[in-house]
């Protein structure tokens, strides 16, 4: 199909995100880890710069330390886990490839605090594990653009029973500049691969964590541009950051 602007009725198909992703998990062995998830395989270097800025930026604000318990809603190949891991009390991974966590579960099996499971990010038996209402902390970095209204909504608030009483949640998503971006069935030249997506403006993102996580304690802290316009190759998305806390 194609790139359709506006539309707030067009939905993703369950099928085809988990294909696109199961898709990525086998190009990382030929295109590596970080642009299997960061989707520049034919431009590595910009992959490894997002990444170290990304990081650059966020990772001073999350505050982890040995008390933490992190959940890793998407976790993937691990990107950020190498980040967290080392330095947390205990880790939580969640994506919804098996490939993906395959492939984390291997790269960090010495570390006796990371644990991985495979699992849509809106599925409620999320909510069955150990770490029920005991996160410190819960990345959400680029996941929420795969998911439909409906399916947002429950997992943000999934995301709210997660949490600690004092808890930190970070998210990083792409956002339509303009006006809501929707990627149905398109073929992507970039990663030679069909990409399913929705881009949501800022505007209707924050409406939609401020009417889940309204009465719950947590409120928007800080937020900004992830890259500069020279490390944005789009000019009708760009990576956003929201920071919330109670």
């Amino acid at each position: 199909m194609a790139r359709i602007y506006g539309d707030d009725k067009l939905k993703l198909s369950y099928d085809n995100v988990v294909k696109f992703f199961e898709d990525r998990a086998k190009k990382s062995a030929v295109v590596g880890d970080l642009s299997a998830v960061i989707y520049q395989d034919k431009n590595p270097e910009l992959a490894i710069n997002r990444d170290i800025i990304e990081k650059k930026l966020l990772l001073p604000k999350l505050g982890i330390d040995q008390s933490s318990i992190v959940f890793d809603a998407g976790c993937g190949t691990g990107r950020w886990a190498q980040e967290i891991i080392p330095y947390c009390g205990q880790y939580y991974g969640a994506d919804i490839s098996n490939g993906f966590i395959e492939i984390a579960s291997k790269k960090f099996k010495s570390y006796k605090n990371a644990h991985f499971f495979v699992s849509p990010l809106w599925e409620r038996k999320i909510l069955s594990k150990s770490f029920k209402g005991i996160c410190t902390h819960a990345l959400s970095f680029g996941v929420m653009i795969y998911m439909n209204d409906e399916e947002l909504k429950i997992y943000l608030d999934i995301l709210l029973h997660l949490m600690s009483e004092k808890a930190l949640i970070a998210f990083r998503e792409p956002i339509g500049v303009e006006q809501r971006l929707s990627i149905i069935e398109h073929f992507s030249d970039d990663m030679e691969q069909e990409y399913n997506a929705i881009y949501r403006t800022e505007l209707e993102l924050l409406e939609m964590i401020d009417s889940v996580f309204n009465h719950s304690g947590f409120s928007l802290k800080e937020s900004g541009d992830v890259h500069s316009a020279a490390l944005s190759n789009r000019s009708d998305t760009k990576q956003k950051y929201y920071i919330y806390q109670r």
